[in-house]
């Protein structure tokens, strides 16, 4: 570890009131959980509870004209820093009635509100810096505006002692490193996200939009870092700036989870160059292996799965990767960065990579201790299933996805009967359209299987075996293989408070919340623009894409382009392969091929022994694969009146007409939000003689943009300014990651507003 000093401590800042200006401080103390004093308090509205939050809700955006200092621990609060009063009294709650129109209160975080404890919007790293070379960048961009660092709320402004920048702002290069300034150590968590709040009027600043949109412009929308707490103390004026930094090529790296991904991913470190130690902890006996095989037909039943494995005894001796085998870990402690297994001894890491995978889901007391009940996940579960199967006449598989399916093709080559059971009416339907799992399903009728779909049997295992009972008719089985699905094995991530949601939440290169740990495999759910809320992929080319892209960045290296998602499954003389992300209410565009059918939709393709076509697909980069469909073009219906719907087709889907209402119900250059019930909540717009619907919610900040306004066709939203057309839906000046809003065709007609709202599939 070595320190070299960067920076100087130009100014420090409190906020004891959320949203609200702040005091500038000569010390500033610094407990585990950051600033103390800071952002203590919020403005509460009395009526109804609500928290004041500027930007996205207009009416309270006057509380960027407000100022709060702490005198002796009580908050004090101004609208001119020149008179301070306590919040409660009468000056204060005239002053603060005036600039909200309606009573508010200012309350400490954690008290009673009657019905629930104050909280505040949202909760950051507690620590914001700033550098007064971005602020100096900023006001090269806006000679005009006023900029000072009051209009960002940092904590800490320090001065890097460079005259301009040429690239990125310099306190970027914190990210994910620890410093020290004084006796306080901090590490860079993210970038700090801008939103409208940045343009608001202020005590000695006018509003000004051109800063959010040179934000976003110039700086990606991002203008200074976060950061958490490692070590409390104090921090002082003209304290020193020190980096702390750990060579990456030489940092000690241990890897939770001794399947596919965390054996790729210790693997592409050393091909990348790493030398430092690389220690990977795994439950089972085995060193790594491939988990396809487990399923994937061979010349009989699983009894003669073999290992094949990812990482040798040799080879990991020979790429000096050390494996510690049934060593489970079981905690993570992200203070002192090191993982403690179950013998008691802990670990320390640089960084950490989580590969945990999944665990298969059982339904709840279908077990009765007999070992007719299995599940798959382990080379030693296959072996199980195999030895069972040897003597077995007829079995049940519970689920009727790829697994179950594979499963199910395995024992038919045996020859041994199978009933497949699923609560759904098609196999594959959580991923595949219903035309593609048809054809499936017929495959495996034509080799004997008895499909039960739509059912939900009551099993009961039995000494000898198992019962399955439908409709009051009993079916009896040697066994039961449970198909249906696993669930992240996010436990430890959970418990050393990474972001987790089924799933440990990563960005496409496996970070997690935490920039010293990457999450990789099944257990990884990756965020990006399309997928905001995170996408959980269970397949062979995604964990060891996923290692080679954490390997990457944990080495400080450019990445390649995303590739398309790939699956690939093999029943019987089948391979069946997907290149994209499949869907199962995806429009279908064309089928070709009737024994090798070829399916296109519009974001993938699902090909039946077609392996050339679908080769040339996934060669496409995720970006690339979105091909246009033909749309509906608006139709003449006759009038009618409010609440009454008629419908049309078009060459791949049906459009419903709703009546909105009258044509006056919009004044020209109105917005209104409205509710139906088939659709959601639209935001209603009217220019002139033209009429337009855009779902209400913005797609990036959550915020309603009926509460933004007009330029030209575009509606803009009140958080981060970002600009939809309100004819295609797609974004201008938006914020990084923002997708595209859904729009819908307004036709007036007569004295009436006609919706047309396309259907989600084929009918």
């Amino acid at each position: 570890m070595t320190t070299e000093a960067i920076a100087t401590v130009k100014a420090l800042w409190r906020y004891p009131l959320s949203s609200a200006g702040g005091e500038r401080l000569e010390t500033l103390q610094i407990a585990s959980s950051g600033p103390v004093g800071d952002r203590m308090f919020g403005l509460f509205d009395d009526a109804t509870g609500e928290i004041v939050f500027p930007a996205k809700q207009r009416h309270w955006n006057g509380v960027a004209t407000i100022s709060a200092k702490l005198i002796d621990d009580v908050l004090m609060i101004s609208t001119d820093e020149t008179s301070w009063h306590k919040p409660a009294d009468p000056a204060a709650k005239t002053a603060t009635k005036e600039i909200f129109g309606r009573e508010v209160s200012a309350v400490k975080y954690g008290a009673d509100l009657g019905n629930s404890p104050a909280s505040p919007r949202y909760a950051h790293s507690p620590i914001h810096l700033l550098s007064t070379q971005a602020l100096n960048a900023l006001k090269r961009l806006l000679p005009d505006s006023v900029i000072d660092e009051r209009r960002f709320r940092p904590n800490i402004l320090a001065d890097f002692g460079l005259e301009e920048i040429a690239g990125e702002p310099p306190e970027y290069q914190l990210l994910g490193k620890e410093f020290r300034i004084g006796d306080v150590t901090l590490r860079g968590t993210r970038p700090c996200g801008r939103c409208g709040f940045t343009t608001l009027k202020q005590i000695g600043l006018p509003e000004d939009r051109d800063v959010l949109r040179t934000l976003m412009s110039s700086f990606d929308q991002d203008f200074g870092i976060y950061c958490e707490v490692v070590e409390p103390g104090e921090i002082h004026i003209s304290d020193r700036l020190a980096r702390q930094s750990v060579d990456t090529a030489k940092a000690k790296i241990i890897i939770v989870g001794a399947g596919q991904a965390g054996a790729m991913a210790a693997r592409s470190l050393r091909e990348l160059g790493h030398t430092g130690p690389i220690t990977i902890f795994g439950d089972e006996r085995h060193m790594p292996y491939e988990r396809p095989p487990l399923t994937k037909p061979r010349s009989g039943t699983a009894a003669q799965s073999k290992l094949d494995t990812i990482l040798s005894g040799d080879q990991a001796e020979a790429l000096d990767i050390k494996v510690g085998l049934c060593e489970t870990v079981v905690s993570i402690d992200r203070s002192s960065g090191s993982v403690e297994t179950a013998s008691g001894a802990k670990h320390p890491y640089d960084r950490l990579i989580i590969s945990t995978g999944g665990n298969p889901r059982h339904l709840p007391g279908l077990s009765r201790g007999y070992s007719h009940i299995h599940a798959i996940r382990t080379i030693d579960d296959a072996r199980n299933l195999g030895f069972s199967l040897q003597t077995a006449k007829r079995i049940f598989v519970l689920g009727a996805g790829w697994l179950g399916l594979e499963i199910a093709a395995m024992a038919r080559g045996s020859g041994i009967d199978v009933d497949v059971f699923d609560r759904e009416t098609y196999p594959c339907s959580r991923v595949l359209p219903e035309d593609v799992g048809d054809f499936i399903a017929a495959v495996h009728v034509e080799h004997g299987v008895n499909f039960h779909l739509g059912s939900e049997p009551n099993f009961v295992e039995c000494p000898d075996g198992v019962e399955a009972t439908i409709d009051g008719n009993s079916k009896r089985a040697d066994l039961l293989v449970s198909c249906i699905g696993i669930y992240a094995n996010d436990h430890l991530a959970r418990l050393a408070g990474l972001d987790c949601d089924n799933g440990i939440l990563t960005d496409r290169n496996g970070a997690t919340s935490d920039p010293k740990i990457f999450a990789i495999g099944d257990v990884s759910r990756q965020r990006d623009a399309r997928h905001p809320q995170g996408l959980r992929l269970e397949s062979w080319q995604n964990a060891n894409e996923q290692a080679g892209r954490a390997a990457r960045a944990i080495m400080g290296l450019e990445q390649a382009p995303v590739a398309a998602p790939s699956f690939w499954s093999d029943q019987y003389d089948l391979r069946i392969q997907i290149a994209g992300l499949p869907d199962p209410h995806a429009i279908l565009k064309s089928v070709d091929g009737d024994a090798k059918p070829l399916w296109r939709f519009e974001d993938f393709i699902v090909g039946i022994n077609r392996p050339k076509e679908v080769r040339q697909y996934s060669l496409k980069s995720e970006s690339q694969q979105v091909e246009t469909t033909p749309t509906a073009e608006p139709v003449a219906g006759t009038s009618g009146v409010a609440g009454t719907t008629e419908t049309y087709a078009t060459e791949n889907r049906r459009i419903t007409r709703l009546v909105l209402g009258g044509r006056d119900m919009l004044e020209d250059g109105e917005i209104r939000r409205v509710a139906i019930d088939s659709v959601g909540t639209l935001a209603l717009v009217r220019q002139g003689e033209n009429y337009y619907a855009i779902e209400d919610r913005c797609p990036h900040a959550d915020a309603s943009l009926s509460e933004g306004f007009i330029e030209e066709e575009r509606i803009v939203c009140p958080v981060h300014f970002a600009e939809f057309d309100l004819v295609t839906g797609n974004t201008t000046n938006a914020p990084k990651g923002c997708p595209n809003a859904k729009t819908y065709h307004v036709e007036p007609e007569g004295d009436l507003l006609f919706l047309h709202v396309p259907s989600s599939g084929n009918d």
